[in-house]
């Protein structure tokens, strides 16, 4: 049986693990995007690993739950979320396992592995909970080497949250490991049917770009048809079109 404790943790922060201020760095400066070239490894786990301890986290059906020890991932974040309005917002778990799905398809990286699976009834989104990640503060920056790479992942971030219509992103939701590799939270309200971007950019990323721009129709249907409607995913396409008019309109 699994049990469930109540944890005060903002549901913006579902994904974060504060490195111990006690612990020697050495010891925290490692990459946390352990799921890169292990995809298919790792949602397998997040589907069925048993859950053997479960800490709700706040409003909005959310929680962590502990895996068995031994496998390549120790917790997952858990959110039951059927599609619905919440807070006066549009929001679904299914959105989460389609901003993963878009962002493996755009080789981004920055959306931890998440996927469908049941839990004490109800059915929901595992996301691998990240390890020794930082929360994002306002104006901060890296030194160099990491500054211009920095920079032009937040560019990255921005173009994603129009593709997908991300209106919600904030620093709440945005994490960061000790060598400045960003991961991206909370995409419950993201892939609505309208075509308002909400970034107005002053810089891309043109291999990124390049890749937002190569997305077929089939493709976006083959990934995203599972977790997206009709209108959700033509908006995508739709988002793409008005960014390409703005991107038209940057100075060379």
């Amino acid at each position: 049986m699994i049990r469930l404790r109540r944890v005060p943790v903002p549901v913006a922060c579902l994904a974060v693990f504060l490195g111990n201020p006690g612990q020697p760095a050495s010891t925290q400066e490692f990459k946390a995007k352990i799921w890169v070239g292990r995809y298919q490894e790792i949602e397998e786990y997040l589907r069925t690993a048993e859950c053997v301890s479960m800490e709700a986290l706040g409003p909005n059906r959310a929680a962590r739950c502990t895996l068995r020890p031994g496998g390549p991932v120790a917790r997952m974040a858990w959110r039951s979320l059927p599609p619905g309005i919440y807070g006066g917002f549009w929001q679904s778990y299914k959105a989460e396992i389609a901003a993963y799905e878009l962002d493996k398809l755009l080789k981004m990286d920055m959306v931890p592995p998440t996927v469908e699976r049941q839990l004490q009834g109800n059915t929901g989104a595992a996301q691998l909970w990240v390890e020794n990640v930082f929360g994002v503060k306002a104006g901060e920056s890296p030194g160099e080497p990491n500054r211009a790479e920095w920079e032009n992942q937040l560019v990255r971030m921005k173009m994603f949250d129009d593709l997908i219509g991300n209106r919600d992103r904030n620093w709440g939701n945005m994490l960061r490991d000790a060598t400045w590799n960003l991961i991206l939270l909370d995409h419950s309200r993201a892939f609505g049917a309208g075509t308002e971007l909400p970034h107005k950019l002053s810089r891309i990323d043109e291999g990124y770009w390049a890749r937002i721009e190569s997305l077929t129709r089939d493709q976006l249907d083959a990934a995203l048809q599972a977790w997206l409607g009709e209108n959700e995913i033509r908006a995508i396409l739709d988002r793409r079109e008005r960014m390409r008019v703005d991107i038209k309109s940057l100075p060379r």
